[in-house]
C-alpha cells in the first residue's frame, strides 16, 4: 500500500480521534454490565436471579448491542483507513464513512439507553 496524500492526513487523525472515543464508550458498556448483577448482590438480602427484572435485561441487551455497535464501528473504521492508504475495499470511501457514523451513533445511543434503563432498575430495588 502507498503512503496517504496529503490532503487524506486529516481523515486519518478524525479517524483515529473517533477510535479513541469508542474505546471509552466500549469500556464503559463493558463495565457497566456487571452493574445490575452487583446492587442486587450487594444491596438486597435475596437472591440474585430473583431480583432480576426485565429493566435488568433490557439494560444488559441495550449494553450488549452498543459493545456490538463498537466492534463494527472498529470494522468499518479498518476498511476507511484501507480505502485511505489505496488499498482495494468491497465499499466505497462514502459507503464505509455512512456505516462508521451510524455504528458510532448507534454505540452511543445503546449506552446511553442502557445506562438509563439501569437507573430505571436501581429505583426499584429494595
Amino acid at each position: 500500500m502507498s503512503l496517504p496524500l496529503p490532503e487524506n492526513e486529516w481523515k486519518l487523525k478524525t479517524n483515529a480521534e473517533y477510535q479513541e472515543a469508542m474505546k471509552i464508550v466500549m469500556n464503559l458498556s463493558t463495565a457497566s454490565l456487571v452493574l445490575p448483577i452487583f446492587f442486587v448482590k450487594n444491596f438486597t438480602h435475596y437472591q440474585c436471579i430473583n431480583n432480576l427484572s426485565s429493566l435488568a435485561i433490557w439494560s444488559w441487551a441495550l449494553l450488549v448491542l452498543s459493545i456490538a455497535s463498537g466492534l463494527g464501528f472498529h470494522y468499518a473504521s479498518a476498511k476507511f483507513v484501507k480505502i485511505i492508504y489505496g488499498g482495494k475495499v468491497f465499499w466505497q470511501e462514502k459507503t464505509v464513512e455512512r456505516l462508521r457514523d451510524f455504528f458510532i451513533g448507534s454505540a452511543v445511543f445503546c449506552f446511553m439507553a442502557g445506562v438509563i434503563v439501569a437507573l430505571f432498575f436501581f429505583r426499584t430495588l429494595n
